[in-house]
């Protein structure tokens, strides 16, 4: 009797290979989102999109900068639709000097300096005042006390929050995902958003963006989170 061949299992490189097709077929076909919500019971959760990873500093980056329009464009197109200004969160890296995240990453958006200030097309918006304003001192948004009283109490009141921010594969993936997952162990229905032009990583070497950026917003998606080309009010 002749043995049956055994199946020989994909390389490595063949795995990344058929990987790469399909992350690139998944994002050219993500679809816009029209929220049924009452804009009161939308939020959004804009993580570090500051001065220190967009235009100064030694984690500033262009493919993080180029954010900014669509950001400030979702913005105002949900301002305008009704969402409250207090329902726009801005969480931020603020760090004391000697923050331990420095033994990982070169000295960035130490608190007080002008690394550490919002975008100034940000500071821009009429509305930024009224705007929800924390600080963290880790790449984790929940780690920040303050964001996490805000989510404890108002998670309850929103069906849907957006996420938006730098960078997709850090700060951005881990408030996506403690939101998501956040909702599943209180039991809510919440949905959470992730607009793909309105998050990007750096490149670096050992670290191409465009390949991070499509990983962890699969990723994402994968463990509940919507990842959208586009997203509106109904």
């Amino acid at each position: 009797m002749t043995p049956t061949p055994v199946p020989t299992a994909p390389t490595l490189r063949e795995q990344a290979t058929q990987q790469a097709e399909l992350l690139a077929r998944w994002l050219a076909d993500l679809p816009a989102l029209t929220l049924q919500a009452p804009p009161e019971r939308v939020a959004v959760v804009c993580v570090d999109l500051v001065e220190g990873f967009t235009h100064q500093g030694p984690l500033a980056s262009p493919r993080v900068a180029a954010i900014i329009p669509s950001v400030t464009g979702l913005l105002r197109s949900l301002l305008a639709s009704g969402v409250p200004a207090g329902n726009v969160v801005l969480v931020q890296d603020a760090h004391p000097e000697d923050a331990r995240e420095f033994a990982a990453y070169p000295p960035h958006c130490v608190a007080g300096t002008p690394e550490a200030k919002a975008v100034a097309e940000l500071r821009a918006l009429p509305e930024f005042g009224q705007f929800q304003h924390f600080q963290k001192n880790s790449i984790a948004s929940h780690t920040s006390p303050a964001f996490l009283e805000w989510l404890e109490e108002r998670g309850a009141d929103l069906d849907a929050v957006i996420a938006v921010g730098d960078v997709t594969d850090l700060c951005l993936y881990a408030l996506a995902l403690h939101l998501v997952t956040d909702g599943m162990a209180r039991g809510l229905g919440r949905t959470v958003v992730v607009p793909e032009p309105c998050t990007q990583t750096w490149d670096a070497p050992g670290h191409p963006g465009d390949l991070y950026h499509i990983l962890f917003l699969h990723q994402l998606e994968r463990n509940g989170v919507q990842v959208v080309s586009g997203v509106r009010l109904g």
